[in-house]
């Protein structure tokens, strides 16, 4: 299984939450708060959990560009 996540830079002060949604067979989407062990409060996660079914070269060239997107995407949710 694959993860791939970002994590806000901004302390979230709201109420705690846990969202999950599957799409299709082998894809899980989640975005909840995440107590941060290093001290720095609770912030918000967004997280894609995969099962690529593919050999592992195959799914790190379809992947790349996901990963390099996603950390385009803004992390302050």
């Amino acid at each position: 299984m694959w993860h791939f996540s970002s994590t806000s830079l901004s302390e979230h002060t709201g109420e705690k939450f846990a969202r999950t949604w599957e799409d299709g067979e082998h894809e899980l989407l989640r975005i909840y708060t995440k107590d941060m062990k290093d001290g720095n409060g609770i912030r918000i996660r967004k997280e894609r959990q995969e099962y690529p079914g593919i050999r592992f070269d195959e799914a790190i060239n379809e992947k790349l560009p996901t990963v390099i997107k996603m950390r385009a995407f803004p992390k302050d949710v």
